[in-house]
């Protein structure tokens, strides 16, 4: 019998009086010590519910360098909590240890002297998850409606998993570079919101079948990108047709993003695929690619999305650039190639906070005054438009 501890041990905590408090915490489930990491941003006052989005990592990676994919500097400026699971080693036999693994249904089918092979087939992750849940639950004013699961590779696949699981309880889930596991067969009890990012030049998790390259061969693991993408539409009775958004192609990273959107899904659900050409196995940021990835996984949770709708190429002639980057005093916006210029910078909502004019190749902008968090500074004239992310800390 799973068993859930009524105290979750502490084992590491940073916190301060009005500061964020990021705790590792321990919970003790199906007999076994799981870990995860709690995000609290400071402007949680328990006045407030506040949403929950849990990020899972990808086979062999961990939570601590997963917590850096930007939503817990989301969090600084919405209120956020930020959950960040471990999963456990995957070990297989004659083959030895795999890596951390989600058991979220991916897996190989007939391999030469293993048969099937299905990553961690006997690890509750999904119950280790929906108990993290209920702790946050019986301990925060949480928003029930507004829990969210996004993930990358693995734990792509474990979002997924975790979404068809436990409609009744998640609001949305973004899955990156991970379908829907080849031994899970979902059956939601109800519709719920889905995203899927993948590149159309995966090559790990490919995209037209999630082939994966053993080492003895390669192996379709999961669903292919445009038949998970499918199988969420399909289900939440979306519309047939999409509406297709070409991102302005402004980064020399030799990717263009495109965003096919479904709405008027069953139940105030919605779906959406950004189709990455020429991406691989990656997950995208700004300001080094046209897009970042954590930044559109937060407009769809919170269908803020925007739907701009011609790709522009970037002129090399012009160019824009900000330093120091993260900053907590000034920041000095460079240009090359343009005279006139507006400057704006707004928060993670969308919120304008500095709006300016300049005709100058430099410019210095105070932001000591603004709550650590993500930024976009934008610089926009007749010839070009930039937006870069910035980090206050």
């Amino acid at each position: 019998m799973k068993r859930l501890i009524p105290l979750i041990i502490f084992v590491l905590t940073i916190t301060g009086v009005f500061a964020q408090t990021t705790t590792t915490r321990i919970l003790n489930w199906d007999g076994i010590d799981r870990e995860y990491i709690e995000y609290i941003p400071s402007i949680y006052d328990g006045n407030t519910a506040a949403p929950v989005v849990f990020c899972l990592h990808g086979l062999g990676d961990n939570m601590s360098n997963f917590s850096g994919i930007g939503f817990q500097q989301i969090a600084d400026q919405t209120g956020w909590i930020v959950i960040t699971p471990q999963a456990l080693m995957a070990t297989i036999q004659f083959v030895g240890d795999l890596g951390t693994a989600w058991n979220s249904g991916a897996g190989i089918e007939n391999a030469p002297m293993l048969g099937n092979v299905i990553l961690n087939e006997g690890v509750d992750d999904s119950g280790f998850l929906m108990a993290v849940l209920d702790s946050l639950e019986n301990n925060y004013n949480i928003n029930t409606d507004s829990v969210f699961f996004t993930g990358f590779s693995l734990g792509g696949f474990m979002s997924n998993r975790m979404g068809a699981e436990h409609s009744d309880r998640i609001t949305a889930i973004a899955s990156v570079s991970g379908t829907i596991g080849k031994f899970f067969t979902p059956n939601p009890a109800q519709n719920i919101k889905a995203m899927h990012i993948h590149g159309d030049s995966d090559s790990q998790i490919a995209y037209e079948d999630a082939g994966f390259d053993t080492g003895m061969g390669v192996y379709s693991i999961g669903m292919g990108a445009e038949e998970c993408v499918e199988y969420w539409r399909s289900f939440n009775n979306s519309d047939p047709t999409p509406i297709v958004t070409y991102y302005p192609d402004t980064q020399a990273d030799g990717k263009t993003f495109e965003r096919y959107f479904y709405d008027n899904g069953d139940n105030g659900s919605y779906n959406a695929f950004i189709k990455v050409i020429g991406g691989d196995h990656e997950w995208y940021y700004a300001p080094v690619n046209d897009i970042d990835y954590t930044t559109e996984i937060y407009k769809f949770f919170t269908n803020t999305m925007d739907f701009p709708t011609t790709i522009t190429e970037k002129d090399k002639n012009i160019e824009m650039s900000l330093y120091p980057n993260p900053a907590s005093s000034t920041v000095h916006i460079s240009t090359k190639g343009i005279n006139n210029y507006t400057l704006e910078l707004v928060d993670i909502t969308g919120k304008s906070l500095l709006k300016t004019s300049g005709n100058k190749n430099n410019a210095i902008i105070d932001i000591s005054t603004y709550p650590q968090g993500m930024y976009f500074v934008s610089v926009k004239s007749d010839k070009e438009n930039f937006v870069q992310k910035l980090i206050i800390r």
